[in-house]
């Protein structure tokens, strides 16, 4: 008994911390849907999704390969939500291009914002990453029937 009462305290006092974690839920639409994307286009260096899950007021990333689900979205995020912007940048390192636009639903409707990072060089053409981002979010977007479909959980079994 005392083993059962020991196993069920850690077990308690582990949830806040795992609660807090940036691991991408596995089970879940649009995890799927990011991780078919990396699949399919292995050279992405970061795709993630920044959504307003139903019943909550704060868009964060429900999913991406790199972890920080949760993570609230930021001014340049919300940006693009609000205006429809594509922002497309070398970083500050000058090794990665970023992209950030707006996500779209099956129907054209935006539902939040799609952040895509490519490897770069200088030299490299940026504006056909660019237009890698829109065809990636528009092979997104065509999956999406709407935006409470993405934090739905996905069958165990196919």
């Amino acid at each position: 008994m005392l083993r059962i009462t020991l196993l069920l305290f850690t077990s308690a006092m582990a949830w806040p911390l795992y609660a807090g974690s940036t691991r991408a839920p596995e089970k879940i639409y649009a995890q799927e849907l990011v991780n078919r994307i990396v699949a399919k286009y292995p050279d992405l260096l970061v795709v993630a999704m920044h959504v307003t899950p139903s019943g909550s007021s704060e868009n964060v990333i429900v999913a991406s390969n790199v972890g920080r689900i949760g993570k609230k979205a930021d001014a340049e995020d919300l940006k693009v939500i609000r205006t429809g912007e594509t922002l497309a940048k070398v970083n500050k390192n000058g090794d990665r291009f970023e992209v950030e636009l707006l996500l779209l639903d099956a129907s054209g409707n935006p539902i939040g914002a799609l952040a895509i990072v490519f490897p770069y060089k200088p030299g490299d053409d940026t504006s056909q990453f660019k237009k890698r981002a829109e065809a990636i979010r528009d092979e997104l977007g065509a999956q999406i029937p709407q935006v409470a479909k993405l934090t739905e959980p996905i069958p165990a079994i196919r």
